[in-house]
């Protein structure tokens, strides 16, 4: 049967059967899911969904799936089991014209089998299969596939269209399945494509676009250390919280480390970028000591304590008790015993019980000391 002659057919036989498919909403156990699936007719249907998917007939599977969605023969529960799995088949095939209409259309199906949860957790009964929601999970994937492949020809080619694009859907603050495929495309580009597309990029964060998360692609595919100081330095939140984590673990220490002090200073996200620095003070001095340093910025100190705390270090806890010692302010102080607080180490509190025997400091400081001490 070809695919056009399918076509009508199942749209026949779905009309046919609409009206005897109308099933309602209903509540199953897991037992019940098990045997309604364990059936030869649903093996068979399964197994041909699957064939039609391999051999990329895409406008078969969906007729189908529009067969299915009506067959009054199968139970339900069978039913949604099938169309869920037809559609995730689907969704690996280049969508055509009368594939996209099916799954239009079965993205407006609403939940009709259900499971109850756990009675610790709600008693409350959740959908079993979403077949609406795979469907449209489906056409964001064939929209995503789209803006990949319209991406690949502008990086071949050479232009800086998808760059703008990119930028256009993302002022949009929407269409994030082709602001994905976009970004696919770029991953998938061979390096050289993407060093022509830098300048562009370059000038996009300058004019504060929202190409952040594209141009962090670009920088971690190349290692590109400017590239990921104009996203640590100006791009949204959410791009530089991902750029923080992304540059430690590309560039070397050093590199990282100027980037990451820069970025501590930013006030969305300085606290990720001194923990990020505490992940390299484990086996870099220098930026242990700019940790050190950053505890005598109020604005950074809490967050420079915790990097320092998370290492563990009984080195780093004499020289936390060092500086106790000779600090005479005291918020200086403050910080200081916070980071050695934060420390569960032994040396961490023997600084601690140091400074508490000590005289130092104010007494109200003191005794908080002595209550964090106690057993």
């Amino acid at each position: 049967m070809t695919g056009g002659t399918g076509r009508v057919f199942a749209l026949v036989l779905a009309c046919c059967l609409a009206a005897a498919a109308g099933a309602a909403p209903r509540v199953v156990d897991a037992g019940a899911s098990s045997r309604a699936l364990d059936n030869p007719a649903v093996s068979a249907r399964d197994a041909e969904l699957s064939a039609l998917a391999g051999g990329g007939r895409a406008d078969e599977l969906a007729a189908r799936l529009d067969v299915i969605a009506f067959d009054a023969t199968l139970d339900g529960l069978a039913r949604e089991y099938l169309i869920d799995r037809g559609l995730h088949r689907l969704a690996t095939l280049p969508p055509t014209p009368a594939a996209r209409a099916t799954v239009m259309r079965l993205a407006k199906r609403k939940p009709v089998v259900y499971v109850r949860v756990d009675p610790d957790h709600g008693d409350r009964a959740t959908p079993l299969y979403d077949t609406g929601a795979t469907a449209r999970f489906v056409l964001r994937e064939w929209n995503r596939g789209h803006a990949r492949d319209e991406a690949a020809q502008s990086l071949a080619a050479g232009d800086g269209t998808a760059i703008g694009r990119y930028a256009s859907i993302a002022a949009m603050r929407g269409k994030s399945a082709q602001l994905k495929g976009i970004e696919d495309a770029f991953r998938e580009a061979p390096a050289r494509q993407l060093v022509a597309q830098r300048p562009a990029l370059q000038a996009s964060l300058a004019d504060g676009e929202r190409v952040g998360p594209l141009a962090l692609v670009v920088a971690g595919r190349l290692a590109d250390a400017e590239l990921f100081g104009l996203v640590l330095q100006g791009a949204d939140e959410g791009s530089a919280l991902a750029a923080v984590t992304a540059a430690a673990h590309t560039l070397d220490s050093r590199t990282a480390l100027g980037l990451l002090e820069r970025a501590s200073r930013r006030e969305d996200i300085g606290s990720a970028a001194l923990l990020a620095i505490g992940g390299l003070a484990a086996g870099d001095p220098e930026a242990r000591y700019s940790l050190f340093a950053a505890l005598e910025d109020p604005a950074r100190a809490p967050s420079a304590a915790a990097a320092l705390a998370r290492l563990g270090d009984p080195g780093v806890s004499a020289e936390l008790g060092q500086r106790l010692a000779a600090a005479r302010s005291e918020e200086s102080q403050r910080a200081l015993v916070l980071a050695l607080r934060l420390d569960p180490t032994p040396a961490a509190r023997a600084e601690l019980a140091r400074f508490a025997e000590s005289g130092k400091g104010s007494a109200r400081l003191r005794r908080q000391v002595q209550q964090w001490l106690a057993p």
